[in-house]
């Protein structure tokens, strides 16, 4: 069966998201955020990552771009199992690379990253932990079984500025309780800078928000989708953001 030409190619009508996804808008790419965690507590409020621990586990930043040491707790992620790592270079610049596991032996990146965004099993599936770091620090980890991670973290590349369009919040929490969620978005423009709070809305179980209005995010922007509770823990919850990271002009 042969490929497809769009329908909009040919003058006819299709959704602009679709288009988007099908990669047929020039310099528009389709983002969508992942985060989810079993420890939120009311210590703290932060973003959802493996990391995250009841006491906080704050996402912390690299302050200047390093490779990147992985690693797997098992010896059963050999080097046929490969792991994509998304994100930025010295920068912000947009970067990448592919790299094979080799058990529970440290394998080290070619490139320097500054962020990561994503990292994904390319390949299977992991068995073991999956972590990335720099030093001693965790910057990344993929929970055994899952192949990828789950944080609901995102840095706009240099040259980009991405579109927030919607964002969810699911907690496992009864509307019988009287613990409420505080959803919170956080942002940070330069390396050095510190996080601000830009939107938080207060839920029980679900709360959805598509933007009238696509929110912009300028280029160089750490965004962190965080969240706490009003009441003990541990409670899991997870969330999704979805938008379109657009080139900006030259």
């Amino acid at each position: 069966m042969g490929t497809y030409s769009s329908a909009t190619r040919q003058g006819a009508y299709e959704p602009f998201d679709l288009q988007v996804s099908r990669g047929q808008v020039a310099g528009h790419t389709g983002i969508e955020i992942f985060g989810f965690t079993p420890n939120i507590a009311n210590t703290a409020s932060g973003p959802m990552w493996e990391g995250q621990t009841q006491s906080g586990g704050l996402y912390v930043y690299p302050s200047s771009a390093a490779p990147l040491v992985l690693v797997s707790t098992s010896a059963s992620d050999t080097t046929a199992l490969s792991v994509r790592i998304e994100g930025c270079g010295a920068g912000f610049v947009p970067l990448s690379e592919t790299i094979a596991l080799n058990g529970t032996t440290n394998v080290t990146t070619t490139n320097s990253f500054l962020r990561i965004n994503a990292m994904y099993v390319t390949n299977g599936t992991n068995v073991g932990v999956i972590t990335a770091k720099i030093s001693s620090t965790t910057y990344a980890q993929i929970n055994a079984g899952v192949g990828q991670t789950q944080m609901s973290i995102y840095t706009v590349p240099a040259g980009y500025t991405f579109y927030l369009s919607y964002t969810q919040y699911d907690a496992a929490i009864g509307f019988t309780s009287s613990a409420f969620m505080t959803a919170q978005e956080y942002n940070k423009d330069n390396v050095s800078g510190a996080l601000t709070l830009t939107h938080q809305t207060v839920f029980v179980q679900k709360q959805e928000t598509p933007f009238t209005a696509p929110i912009a995010h300028t280029e160089k922007t750490d965004i962190q989708f965080c969240v706490k509770s009003s009441s003990g823990g541990p409670l899991t919850c997870s969330m999704y953001a979805g938008g379109i990271l657009i080139k900006n002009p030259d």
